[in-house]
């Protein structure tokens, strides 16, 4: 999967992806690939019991929740939630603040307890976070190890013979079927959207908060959209920032996509010549070097990256490898620097640097083994929509979206592939998202955000009852932890529930 059912918010931010640093390397996977909202009225109000907090990591506190594993069948069995504070440091905060760093398979734990948040922010608020259902400590879905992680990203991004076609749809199913094996079929059944909703709710009442003040990120936004639909008289406070669109069909999620990072990928090429370190690195020009790298590398050219040996030791990069490397670098502008230098090494045979930033993306750890990212995403996407069951729909749909996003158009297309075979069938359509009853929702757009664009973001401020937008004028997925004017706002609004004035627009600022 490379985009739409993996589209990752890049909160590795003022990180570069380097070999020496992977330990503290931190991708969020960010899935766009959602379901339709369920009634109010077909999910009751949870009451639940408190948290039992203990130390944990140094400043953070922890505690486990536990849940119904089936809420259609609460007598069946549950699940314990991993959740994550950092107290408030001010003596009188307004409450707790949950957030999602987006996903679905995004560890909220990792999250909050390596990414660093304004004063501001940390003397109003308990900060709170959370390991969805299936992900990281949270009865984590289980499919492939590391090595089968490594050869999935390895394999054509976009094929297109009969051959190449067997190929992938021969892996894609190995894949589903470990998953099967490796993970219960009732935790599979699951892990949808509105289950986390409804654990969401479990944890508002937890937390003893009679109403949710919530930070989401990319998927994290459809996560609070379904929230406020299901219980909007239990939001406070709710700030979506990189918006998803739930009202697109699947084709219209992964042609935008696609135009998006093709988009975002000329920005790069159009920067590098400013850049003193970039034209000094690829003096023929970034387009130039990018597009003699994908022809050696498609005309079966051979890179190696010799990484230490917990990272697999000595590999060969492939088109595969290098496609997730350079995708994964576009989700914000400070990874450029990363991507010229990967691709000047690529130029010189060494492939080290693309397959650092192809398996950051893809979550490797710092013992060598990958967070459940690829599986969880999956298992969760898979629930919240339908997809199609034969490879030709995919193969034709790479070729039209070729034709709009040479660059992108064909791997995005075939990024789904993995719903069509998976063990569980979802029954869902795309819907608007009203929340009506819901207080005003602050949404956060990126006018250069190539995973969820920008005009997604401006189509859920008309689709929500109430609801203002609050812009960032710049390139890069996701405008909070750039722009110190999104956050001053977005801290304002949380604090006070006063809502930027209409029309606002941002500037990054880090």
């Amino acid at each position: 999967m490379v985009v739409a059912a993996a589209a990752r918010v890049g909160h590795n931010r003022r990180r570069r992806a380097r070999w020496r640093s992977i330990a503290t390397c931190i991708v969020v996977l960010a899935s766009v690939v959602v379901g339709a909202p369920v009634p109010v009225s077909a999910v009751a109000a949870a009451v639940g019991p408190g948290l039992d907090w203990h130390g944990c990591a140094v400043r953070f506190l922890c505690a486990g929740l536990d849940v119904p594993l089936d809420y259609a069948n609460q007598a069946g069995g549950s699940l314990t939630l991993a959740l994550v504070e950092l107290p408030a440091t001010g003596s009188r905060p307004v409450g707790d603040l949950v957030m999602n760093p987006g996903g679905p398979g995004g560890s909220g734990v990792q999250f909050l307890e390596t990414t660093s948040f304004p004063s501001g922010l940390r003397s109003s608020f308990n900060l709170v976070s959370f390991d969805p259902r299936g992900v990281g400590e949270s009865d984590p879905v289980q499919c492939l190890g590391a090595s089968g992680i490594r050869n999935l990203i390895a394999l054509d991004p976009a094929p297109s013979t009969g051959t190449q076609i067997a190929v992938v749809v021969r892996a894609t199913r190995a894949f589903d079927r470990s998953c099967a094996e490796h993970s219960s079929m009732v935790l599979l059944e699951n892990v949808s959207t509105l289950d986390t909703v409804r654990d969401l709710e479990r944890i508002r009442a937890a937390l003893g908060q009679a109403k949710l003040n919530y930070l989401g990120f990319s998927y994290g936004t459809y996560l609070g959209e379904v929230y406020a639909q299901t219980y909007p008289d239990h939001v406070r406070a709710m700030v979506l920032d990189g918006v998803f669109n739930p009202a697109l069909s699947n084709n219209e999620i992964l042609e935008q996509q696609a135009e998006g990072f093709e988009a975002d990928l000329a920005d790069f090429f159009a920067w590098c010549p400013r850049d003193k370190a970039c034209s000094r690195e690829l003096p023929q020009g970034a387009k130039t070097a990018y597009k003699l790298l994908l022809a050696h590398l498609a005309a079966g050219a051979v890179l190696i990256a010799d990484l230490p040996p917990q990272y697999g030791g000595v590999q060969q990069v492939t088109l595969g490898v290098a496609g997730t490397g350079v995708l994964g670098s576009l989700y914000s502008d400070q990874t450029w620097p990363d991507l010229a230098s990967a691709i000047e090494q690529a130029l010189d045979g060494d492939g080290n640097e693309l397959a650092a930033l192809a398996y950051a993306y893809d979550g490797l750890m710092s013992n060598g083994q990958f967070a459940n990212l690829m599986a969880a995403g999956t298992a969760v996407s898979c629930l919240d929509r339908t997809y199609p069951s034969d490879a030709a729909a995919y193969e034709g749909l790479a070729r039209r979206l070729a034709k709009v996003a040479p660059d992108f158009g064909a791997s995005v297309a075939w990024s789904d592939l993995a719903c069509a075979y998976w063990p569980v069938r979802a029954e869902r359509t795309p819907e608007a998202i009203e929340a009506k009853g819901s207080p005003p929702v602050l949404l956060v757009g990126s006018t250069g955000d190539p995973a969820t664009p920008y005009s997604w973001a401006q189509s859920v401020t008309r689709q929500l009852a109430r609801a203002e937008l609050l812009t960032r004028k710049c390139p890069g997925h996701t405008g909070y932890f750039y722009s110190t004017c999104i956050e001053k706002w977005v801290g304002h609004y949380l604090k006070t529930l006063a809502l930027p004035p209409k029309n606002t627009v941002c500037a990054s600022t880090s």
